[in-house]
């Protein structure tokens, strides 16, 4: 009987283990205005914390177009960039002059299109004109319903001339490579006060 619960206690140990063994985390807090500190832990271990921009009316997105973060818990979807591949690992969209952020009302809302592809005539973002903002960035599960009245696009990605973002989180770019470099699907962002 023994035998058999330490046996039992031993593979939920190596299950829990296993679960957690790549724990990543990145944390946004400490928010003033459309500023932020961001930490970013892996297995426990800080590997950096640095300021970030954030949403130009704060935190506590509610809709499109309201200039602000989410707050919560956010989970990774995909890299992307302007820029080739710095070495991550996660699914990599090259961006090109047909790549946009759909933030329109229609089939395409709240995703990366190549409009050559799709022959979607979007008005949403033109990602390869903006740069550095987008030479790297990540794409997150906010709003995976597409619900249009959410708000759509919440990126991480590398930080541009002005001090604020529409909603995204946005990094010096030797951080955003750091994140993609050292990160995986597993990263979770969470975002409070």
């Amino acid at each position: 009987m023994k035998t058999k619960l330490l046996c039992a206690i031993c593979m939920a140990a190596m299950i829990f283990g296993a679960c957690t063994k790549h724990g990543q985390l990145l944390e946004i807090y400490d928010v003033d205005g459309s500023h932020a500190t961001a930490r970013l832990t892996i297995d426990g271990k800080e590997l950096f914390k640095t300021q970030v921009y954030i949403g130009k009316n704060g935190i506590g997105k509610t809709r499109e177009g309201d200039g602000k973060t989410p707050t919560g818990t956010l989970h990774i979807k995909s890299a992307f960039g302007v820029l080739p591949n710095p070495g991550t690992t996660l699914p990599y969209i090259n961006i090109t002059p047909s790549t946009f952020a759909c933030d329109e009302d229609c089939e395409y809302y709240n995703l990366i299109i190549d409009t050559a592809q799709v022959h979607h005539p979007c008005m949403g973002e033109d990602m390869y004109n903006l740069v550095p903002n987008y030479n790297y960035g990540l794409t997150t599960d906010y709003n995976e319903e597409c619900d249009h009245q959410l708000g759509s696009n919440i990126f991480l990605h590398c930080k541009g001339p002005k001090d604020y973002t529409g909603g995204c989180i946005a990094f010096d770019e030797e951080r955003m490579i750091e994140i993609l470099t050292n990160c995986d699907a597993s990263l979770v962002v969470t975002v409070r006060e």
